[in-house]
């Protein structure tokens, strides 16, 4: 079994000599059986080894003999040993992450913080469940490609060995190891699999774990070269912040797939179920600002044209205020601020909606005021009177940045809404004296509003 793990290391340029090798080490079989092998490949390899156990904060009184094992293990064969420690399920009922997730999110930012290589113990029937799992959950070639033989600074040098010769390493060499023994229970998909899905598979075919791990290799293999391909498309169809809806749609339905899959996995969801790809491609062709939950906290959405992914910005509000006339008024949660000067003689050469020449005849007496738009507010247009809401929708308004665009009131009544026009029986002409209103968006702001 050395040599297998040996030519495996070579084949995909896992260690270099000199490397600090740090293997993650829980106590059970496999685990042992990589510390033991990569200890007798040590000097071949031209490597130094160090060992780390993580201690997710369940399993109580059995965890810590876990812990306790495998130092004094390290110790007895003299190898370097370092303890962490987390709380797996604090993290997933703050996150809403399963315990598994949880704990292995803990573990793997523990094994981050050490430079070098890390190696873990997954095995070729490790990797024959994980396709089978990511088979059920719908996946693509990307999640089919099982786990692979290295990532960054991951190796998993006992890919290619099975269980029964891990066990059978064990036996040989006499090596003590500890049970996990959430293992032996059938309360999660990996164990059924495991224990009842498994085995009759193998009498099928005796050489599973080998075979899948052959066709997980093709698929990794496919999976890159798509990649590719996607990753150059992605980048023709991206737009401020996200992606253009219409270019998308133009891609090939399996590129564009890729391209999808790709976006999601950029926000780290890896291995993507089907229902998320599936609802983004609905987000494609859906409402102008259509909304898909997806897990993490995070969200994808449409806003017309425009396909954007990641948390959802939490809403603000523009409460009321009055306008300092003349003056400038600073609008809170950096929404930017409204400038307002009297001029003599109107010239108004602005033509936009960021800017209003109001009627100082009429504005004189009267209080101007600003906020968010409320339900039920109306507006005139030289088209006519429309709810502002329908108004912003017809402006093409994202809905999440709508409550902050500022609306001018006076008495109550809307006479103008940035990004969307003024009331014109509330405009100077020119030649009339003119109170001059202008917004400026926060150009610190994450998001501008108009």
């Amino acid at each position: 079994m050395e040599q297998k793990v040996y030519r495996y290391i070579h084949e995909y340029g896992m260690i270099e000599p000199g490397d600090t090798v740090t293997v993650a080490f829980s106590g059970g079989a496999d685990s042992v059986a990589l510390l033991w092998v990569l200890r007798a490949l040590a000097p071949r390899l031209g490597i130094s080894l160090r060992v780390a156990h993580f201690h997710h904060g369940i399993r109580g009184a059995e965890a810590e003999r876990d812990a306790d094992f495998c130092q004094r293990l390290c110790a007895s064969w003299n190898l370097p040993f370092t303890l962490g420690r987390g709380d797996a399920a604090s993290r997933a009922a703050k996150t809403g992450e399963s315990l598994e997730e949880a704990a292995r999110v803990l573990r793997y930012s523990f094994l981050g913080q050490f430079p070098g290589k890390v190696a873990t113990a997954h095995n070729a029937d490790d990797n024959a469940e994980t396709l089978l799992l990511h088979l059920l959950r719908g996946s693509g070639t990307r999640g089919l490609g099982g786990i692979p033989p290295r990532r960054e600074n991951i190796i998993r040098p006992l890919l290619n060995c099975t269980r029964s010769e891990i066990e059978a390493l064990l036996i040989r060499e006499n090596l003590p190891h500890v049970e996990d023994s959430t293992n032996a229970a059938d309360d999660c998909v990996r164990n059924r699999l495991r224990h009842r899905v498994l085995p009759l598979l193998r009498a099928e075919n005796p050489n599973l774990a080998a075979t899948l791990g052959r066709t997980a290799a093709l698929l990794r293999a496919e999976d890159g070269f798509l990649a590719q391909l996607a990753a150059r498309a992605a980048e023709g169809c991206k737009a401020e912040e996200g992606y253009l809806c219409d270019r998308l749609l133009t891609l090939d339905p399996v590129l564009r797939r890729r391209v999808l899959i790709g976006a999601l996995w950029d926000l780290g969801l890896t291995d993507p179920a089907a229902v998320y790809v599936d609802g983004l491609e609905a987000l494609l062709t859906a409402g102008p600002s259509a909304e898909l939950a997806l897990p993490r906290g995070l969200t994808a959405r449409r806003e017309y044209g425009r396909l954007l992914l990641g948390p959802m910005p939490a809403p603000v509000t523009l409460p009321e205020m009055t306008l300092a006339v003349p003056g400038e008024t600073v609008l809170p949660g950096r929404l930017g601020r409204i400038s307002c000067f009297v001029t003599k003689n109107l010239n108004f050469s602005k033509k936009n909606c960021t800017t209003f020449a109001l009627n100082c005849d009429m504005i004189a007496p009267r209080e101007i005021r600003v906020r968010g738009r409320l339900p039920g507010d109306r507006l005139t247009l030289p088209g006519g009177t429309k709810s502002v809401k329908a108004l912003m929708i017809d402006r093409k308004l994202p809905a999440r940045l709508r409550p902050a665009i500022p609306v001018l009131t006076v008495e109550g009544r809307p006479i103008a809404v940035f990004g969307v026009g003024a009331d014109p029986a509330w405009l100077a002409a020119p030649g009339e004296e003119a109170l001059i209103v202008e917004y400026y968006a926060d150009p610190c702001a994450e998001e501008r509003v108009v």
